[in-house]
C-alpha cells in the first residue's frame, strides 16, 4: 500500500512538473517573422505545397473547403506541427500552389493566455505590426476589439489573434 501511494505521489509530481515546463514557452514562441515573412515554426507564407511537404514531412491531402471559402483558403489541409494543430489554406490543390493562410488552433495553456498579452507578444514578434480596425461603425478600439487583426509591416501579411481559440496568419487580401 505504502509503494502505490509513493508511485501515486511520483506520478502526480511528474504530471505537475510537466504542466508548469509547458507553461513556460510563451503563447506565440513559434510565431517568426522576418525580412517580410511571417509564418509559425518554419512554415511561412509564400512556400509552395511541396516546400510545406519537406518541412512538415507529411504528404499534404489537400480538400475542398468546405462552404464559401475565399479563394486564398479554397483547399486546406490540417498537419500537426509540435503538439498543435495548423490549417494550411492553398488557392488550388497544384503541388506549386503557394500557402496563402495559416490558421494556429490553440490548445493548453495557450487558450487561457489573454488578449492583453497575446498582443503585447504579437508586437514583440512582429516590431511595426499596426492595427487594422474592422469595417464596422463605430470600429472598435483596439483593446475593445475581440479579433484585433495586424498588419505586418513591409508585407503584405496580416495576423489576426483570437484570446482562447488562435492565430490566422495571411496575406492581406485574403482577410476576410
Amino acid at each position: 500500500m505504502t509503494q502505490a501511494r509513493w508511485g501515486l505521489g511520483i506520478a502526480g509530481t511528474l504530471l505537475a512538473g510537466a504542466l508548469l515546463a509547458q507553461a513556460t514557452e510563451s503563447p506565440l514562441a513559434r510565431l517568426e517573422a522576418s525580412n517580410g515573412k511571417i509564418g509559425w515554426d518554419g512554415i511561412t507564407l509564400g512556400m509552395s505545397s511541396v516546400q510545406v511537404e519537406r518541412r512538415t514531412g507529411v504528404t499534404l491531402a489537400m480538400q475542398p473547403a468546405s462552404g464559401a471559402a475565399p479563394s486564398c483558403r479554397a483547399f486546406t489541409v490540417s498537419v500537426e506541427r509540435d503538439t498543435l494543430r495548423l490549417t494550411l489554406g492553398f488557392p488550388s490543390s497544384r503541388p506549386g500552389a503557394k500557402l496563402q493562410w495559416i490558421y494556429v488552433q490553440f490548445e493548453g495553456y495557450q487558450v487561457t493566455a489573454k488578449q492583453e498579452a497575446l498582443v503585447k507578444e504579437l508586437k514583440e514578434k512582429i516590431p511595426g505590426a499596426v492595427y487594422l480596425p474592422p469595417s464596422v461603425t463605430p470600429p472598435p478600439t483596439e483593446a475593445a476589439d475581440p479579433a484585433p487583426t495586424y498588419l505586418v509591416s513591409g508585407s503584405e501579411s496580416a495576423a489576426r489573434l483570437v484570446a482562447g481559440d488562435g492565430l490566422s496568419i495571411t496575406l492581406r487580401n485574403c482577410l476576410d
